[in-house]
């Protein structure tokens, strides 16, 4: 009888090869390397981690540093994609992350989840672990989704947002309407690898519709500079509308276009994503008083 751990590795491997068939069988090798990577997940490793039991979901955790207010790391598939940057931002607040049902020590999860159900469950995780708000939220990618319905079912939690080239909740809509065989590849190569969570993207996007308005609070949109290889015209210009439409979800809402990286900024400039936290953190930390001078 086979080890656990024997179990994970063949699991992997035979996860893997199948994503590795299909993009070879397909002629889609270049096109498709975002989903694999996001799939894969990142190689470092971040310290001192931790599991807690939400319900039946066994779900890892890290939390670092001291003060407030409390950075909360979303990602894809597993917190150490934010290996240089987590622990930067550390040496000046506490910082928290966890990792997606399947990845590392975080049981997986049955079926698909809805975005309520992430956020809910990622609300009670802070909680259980002792966490306090106010939380600045980061979220990259797909994962932008839950962070902006985070900030809508608790924004007096919340103290601003960082989204990380981050997904749009329309943008589902437009890859059906415009490139129906890419988002029907995707989506089973999702499947196939037990990654319920990762696109399951039209019941995600209809939560963050039926929530609450966005909170007026800081927003910084950091955006990748550079397209993928395969990416058309008309995508790479309805990208940049969709990120200029998550900058207008608050007053308070900015642009950072980092010129020379791609989708995974916090790999390729951590240095960026860092500034753009302190400035938030700074902000939250001002007196009242000051604030209210600000706005005389």
């Amino acid at each position: 009888m086979l080890k656990a751990t024997e179990l994970l590795k063949q699991r992997n491997a035979d996860q893997a090869n199948l994503i590795s068939g299909i993009i070879r069988f397909l002629g889609l090798s270049v096109g498709l390397l975002p989903v694999f990577l996001i799939i894969t997940g990142c190689g470092a490793s971040l310290q001192n981690k931790d599991t807690n039991w939400i319900g039946v979901q066994r779900i890892e955790y890290v939390c670092q540093g001291v003060g407030s207010p409390t950075v909360i790391f979303n990602s894809n598939t597993d917190m150490d994609c934010w290996i240089k940057v987590l622990p930067e931002v550390a040496t000046f607040t506490r910082v928290f992350a966890d990792n997606r049902p399947g990845h590392g020590r975080s049981k997986p999860a049955m079926g698909q989840n809805t975005g309520l159900r992430v956020v809910k469950r990622l609300h009670q995780l802070l909680e259980e672990t002792g966490q306090k708000p106010p939380y600045i939220l980061v979220g990259h990618s797909y994962s932008g989704l839950f962070t902006n319905l985070f900030a809508r079912l608790y924004p007096d939690e919340v103290a601003g947002v960082i989204f990380v080239d981050s997904s749009h909740p329309d943008q589902e809509d437009w890859w059906h309407r415009n490139r129906p065989v890419e988002t029907m590849i995707v989506n089973e190569i999702a499947k196939k690898s037990y990654n319920w969570e990762i696109f399951d993207f039209e019941r995600v996007a209809e939560d963050i519709k039926n929530a609450g308005p966005f909170p007026d609070i800081p927003v910084i949109v950091i955006t990748a500079g550079k397209k993928w290889i395969f990416d058309t015209k008309a995508w790479r210009e309805q990208w940049l509308k969709f990120q200029q439409d998550l900058v207008s979800l608050s007053p308070q809402g900015k642009q950072i276009i980092v010129t020379e990286s791609g989708h995974f900024i916090q790999d390729t400039h951590p240095e960026v994503i860092i500034a753009a936290i302190k400035d938030i953190v700074e902000t939250a930390r001002k007196p009242i008083s000051d604030e209210a001078q600000i706005k005389e």
